[in-house]
């Protein structure tokens, strides 16, 4: 029996070892980043830029989710485009978004977007969950 312990025993202290982080990173809220884009033209066009630059987003493994929305009843935000992204926590989205600003591939998509006139970014905001 006793042999059977000292086998398992540096099993056990991975274990616990990658535990760790994973429980210390249960406390930290999720966070979403919602960028809110007024597109001036043709939206079904903006979108499929807007697919490029997500599916560029996970060939990086930026480790967030993202989805796309489209304003219907908002009064007088109805018809804007809401890019949102949502990452377990700060330090996720933190590595994430380092990447996404590293990659040539996306810097060059984000200045043509800019420059192509065809959106005014509403706001950038960055939430953190509160769910109690």
């Amino acid at each position: 029996m006793t042999a059977m312990r000292r086998h398992w025993a540096p099993v056990l202290a991975v274990v616990v070892a990658l535990a760790i982080p994973v429980a210390a990173g249960a406390d930290q809220p999720h966070v979403l980043t919602v960028l809110a884009v007024k597109v001036k033209g043709d939206q079904d066009a903006y979108l499929e830029k807007v697919k490029k630059f997500i599916a560029s987003a996970k060939r990086l493994d930026a480790g967030g989710t993202t989805r796309v929305w489209r304003a219907s009843l908002a009064g007088t935000d109805s018809g804007l485009i809401f890019i949102a992204s949502e990452f377990p926590n700060l330090e996720a989205f933190a590595k994430g978004n380092a990447k996404v600003q590293a990659d040539e591939e996306l810097k060059k998509l984000r200045k043509e977007i800019n420059a192509s006139g065809v959106r005014e970014v509403v706001s950038s905001s960055l939430f953190e969950e509160v769910t109690p």
